[in-house]
């Protein structure tokens, strides 16, 4: 009779509370705010999966802001990702995005002392129908092996590419080398129609 007065709230509930009964200040952002808002969000998420992260664009896009649930490019977080998300409420003032979403609009990506732009990465690939596998290098230009804002930087940039779900979910491996010739190499925007082509024949090999 009782044991449903003492049943602890779902973190992925308190969340989502929080975060409609602070929609307006999450909206408006003001400087002042932003600590404290985010900082009782990531607390609360940390609730749901340590893991996860959140990010939110300044500017509003078509008067909406934006707020993204990233799984960290761990894919086993991804569940959890899709979970939280699918139980967002509608609100009026946001649109609620699982997972970093590509952005043709972004051509480049700092972090630390490290830029990167579009036109700084390459790749190569192979693709092993079975099992089914898809590898791919990058050639960055002034990779250093030792300094990891490279690593993280390269892999922002295929955020911005491909999105997060895709890389964590139809790329095997990457590996990272420096860029010495371009010679035979793809520029990685043609990233998206290696990855088509790729879901192509995967399809055409299951109609066999």
């Amino acid at each position: 009779m009782f044991g449903n007065l003492f049943k602890k709230k779902d973190p992925i509930e308190k969340f989502w509370q929080y975060f409609i009964d602070h929609e307006k200040e999450l909206y408006n952002l003001r400087d002042e705010d932003i600590e404290r808002l985010f900082g009782d969000l990531h607390r609360l998420l940390n609730k749901v999966n340590k893991q996860l992260a959140f990010s939110t664009p300044l500017p509003l896009i078509d008067g909406r802001r934006e707020f993204t649930i990233s799984g960290s490019r761990i894919t086993k977080n991804f569940p959890d990702v899709k979970r939280l998300v699918e139980a967002a409420p509608e609100m009026d003032k946001f649109t609620i995005f699982a997972f970093n979403q590509p952005n043709d609009d972004e051509d480049g990506v700092t972090h630390n002392d490290v830029k990167l732009s579009r036109d700084d990465v390459f790749f190569d690939y192979t693709y092993n129908q079975e099992p089914d596998e898809l590898f791919i290098t990058l050639y960055i230009k002034g990779f250093e092996e030792e300094n990891d804002d490279y690593y993280a930087v390269a892999l922002d940039l295929l955020d911005l590419v491909i999105g997060e779900y895709v890389l964590g979910t139809e790329i095997t491996e990457v590996e990272f080398n420096k860029l010495n010739t371009e010679d035979e190499l793809l520029p990685i925007n043609d990233l998206p129609k290696i990855l088509k082509d790729v879901r192509r024949n995967k399809n055409d090999m299951k109609k066999m």
